[in-house]
């Protein structure tokens, strides 16, 4: 079902040709010439948007925005307003928008101008309703964070506590692929009294083409490219009044690090295709598990942007140097697999404890979560065992892992086939070399093109 919009307004003349051109942009479209048939039409269809006069004949129109608003939050609808006035009359504007509205629009209403706002209204929702969601979703982890019990971590959560009373102090937060950072950042930001009510907006660097990086950050104007039909705000805009976290900050080229540092040092920056500045006050956290100081020295990356980043660094310890929370960990992301997967609640037996503890993780804790989940995926009961786990005989921690070559049989007790050794072979020097797909190439001896083709073909997840 499209998008349902609502057309309240005395002026029959407009009523059709906005609906004509609502229609034609593919919303459902219904009209109402007063109060009293749009309360019919109201609770007839519950309406997506509301557009609607802020002189009606047979009441104010804010009061009908009230009632209206009043009604969609008692039945947990999130309807958006939008009220029309008289132009210039910005006391009404200021007036409907406390009252609910998203947004006004003055007369005489120019559809191009209607149909604009319609979009933008909408993508705003989405967007926060998005944040929302991931605010939900993200509290756990930080809870499963918080409850470490290494002196290491627990060092790194003070620092991380301190610097959040610091709103607008830049961080480079440090550390192997999966050891949390995000969760880190998403850790400060809470904590942040003048950054929390706002949104924390994140981009991972090495997840998007570096053609399409830019819009990404900045946005970019209607046109400003091939597919570009409507204007597009970036995280850099989204992020405004909150926290702005860039992973894998080290994958930038060095077109987008000078404007970066642009972007940093005058909190402005212009949209792709744009011709003016736009400001937005947000922090900054950036997170690599590149050295960044060997790409300053190779000239991959600037010294004047590293500096502009690393105002205060954090550096997360792998797991296998906080083993004392491995059993507790394991636990908790074995309930939240159980939740995810429907299944009743799962314990580890003592065994399989043992063999988590001595396991090393070059994955960190997207690791430990992987290795659990492919458990829980092949074992009906509710015991986890340490021959569920397949990884191997524990080996004493620190030991190096003698098993790097080792092909495992497969769940089905047959020996792998040569893709299928090829495959787990490429993973695992992709997870040794920390995602880098140059240095997997070294290491294998192949082209980097051979890499990417063989990650494409075997399905491979790259480690970020």
């Amino acid at each position: 079902m499209g998008v349902g919009v609502l057309i309240i307004d005395d002026d029959r003349s407009f009523r059709l040709i906005a609906e004509e051109a609502l229609v034609r942009e593919g919303y459902e479209v219904r009209t109402a010439g007063s109060a009293a048939s749009a309360r019919a039409a109201w609770q007839d269809s519950m309406p997506d948007v509301v557009l609607l006069d802020r002189n009606l004949p047979d009441v104010d129109g804010v009061e009908l925005l009230a009632t209206l608003s009043a009604e969609a939050r008692e039945r947990g609808a999130d309807t958006l307003f939008l009220v029309v006035t008289a132009y210039a009359d910005v006391e009404n504007a200021v007036h409907a928008l406390r009252q609910g509205a998203e947004d006004y629009l003055t007369k005489p209403v120019q559809l191009s101008e209607l149909v604009v706002k319609i979009r933008k209204a909408i993508e705003a929702r989405r967007l926060r309703n998005r944040v929302r969601a991931f605010q939900r979703a993200s509290s756990a982890p930080i809870d499963a964070l918080l409850s470490s019990k290494s002196p290491a971590m627990r060092e790194v959560l003070a620092r991380a506590s301190k610097v959040a009373q610091s709103p607008s102090t830049a961080v480079l937060l440090r550390g192997e692929t999966g050891t949390g950072k995000e969760v880190l950042a998403r850790l400060i930001h809470q904590e942040t009294p003048q950054r929390r009510e706002e949104a924390l907006v994140a981009l991972d660097c090495a997840a998007v083409s570096e053609s399409l990086l830019e819009s990404e950050l900045f946005g970019h104007e209607r046109g400003a490219f091939t597919d570009a039909k409507m204007g597009k705000p970036g995280v850099f805009e989204l992020a405004a009044g909150g926290t702005l976290f860039l992973d894998e900050v080290g994958e930038l080229g060095a077109v987008l690090q000078a404007k970066l540092l642009r972007a940093l040092e005058t909190t402005t920056f212009r949209r792709v295709g744009g011709t003016r500045d736009i400001t937005a006050d947000v922090r900054f956290i950036a997170a690599t598990n590149r050295d960044l100081e060997k790409e300053v020295a190779s000239g991959r990356f600037r010294l004047d942007l590293f500096h502009r980043l690393d105002v205060f660094h954090l550096t997360l310890p792998p797991l296998r140097e906080r083993r004392e929370d491995i059993p507790d960990l394991a636990r908790w992301l074995l309930d939240r697999i159980a939740q995810r997967t429907r299944r009743p609640p799962l314990r580890l037996s003592e065994e399989a404890e043992q063999v988590l503890v001595a396991y090393d993780y070059p994955g960190n804790v997207r690791e430990l979560r992987n290795i659990l989940e492919r458990a829980v995926i092949l074992e009906s009961g509710t015991t986890l065992t340490a021959d569920h786990l397949a990884l191997g005989k524990a080996r004493p921690p620190g030991s190096p892992a003698a098993d790097f070559f080792t092909v495992p049989l497969l769940p089905d007790g047959r020996p792998p086939s040569l893709a299928e050794v090829e495959r787990a072979y490429v993973e695992r020097v992709l997870a040794h070399a920390k995602g880098n797909q140059s240095e997997a190439s070294r290491i294998l001896k192949i082209s980097y093109p051979t890499v990417l083709k063989k990650i494409t073909d075997y399905g491979i997840k790259v480690p970020r």
